[in-house]
């Protein structure tokens, strides 16, 4: 249980920074690979908890119910904060090939 306890601080600490800094420094790229690890390994920690037949604490395990719900939450809203910057960068790059065409053709 301590091992899950410390990767959700970890993952909370991850999630935290990514919903602070910009898409565009670096770090942002080290941190969404770092992200994915610390899920996969909570995964796996939820998933040992779960078959393990001697955790019977029901609040504990509502507790990562409920930081899963908020870990999700927070994903969702980085996730969709970088969609919209890739799209916007794609109209942005159609845009510029309009007026290269245009002035190509002048």
């Amino acid at each position: 249980m301590k091992q899950l306890d410390k990767l959700n601080i970890e993952l909370s600490e991850v999630l935290s920074t990514l919903i602070k800094i910009p898409a565009s420094e670096l770090q942002s790229d080290d941190l969404v690979s770092n992200l994915l690890v610390l899920v996969g390994e909570r995964q796996v920690l939820l998933s040992l908890l779960l078959n393990d037949d001697k955790i019977d604490d029901a609040d504990y395990l509502q507790h990562q119910l409920d930081l899963t719900e908020k870990f999700t939450i927070q994903s969702n809203v980085i996730m969709a904060d970088r969609q919209a910057l890739l799209h916007a960068s794609s109209k942005n790059k159609r845009q510029i090939n309009v007026y290269e065409t245009i002035d190509s053709n002048r």
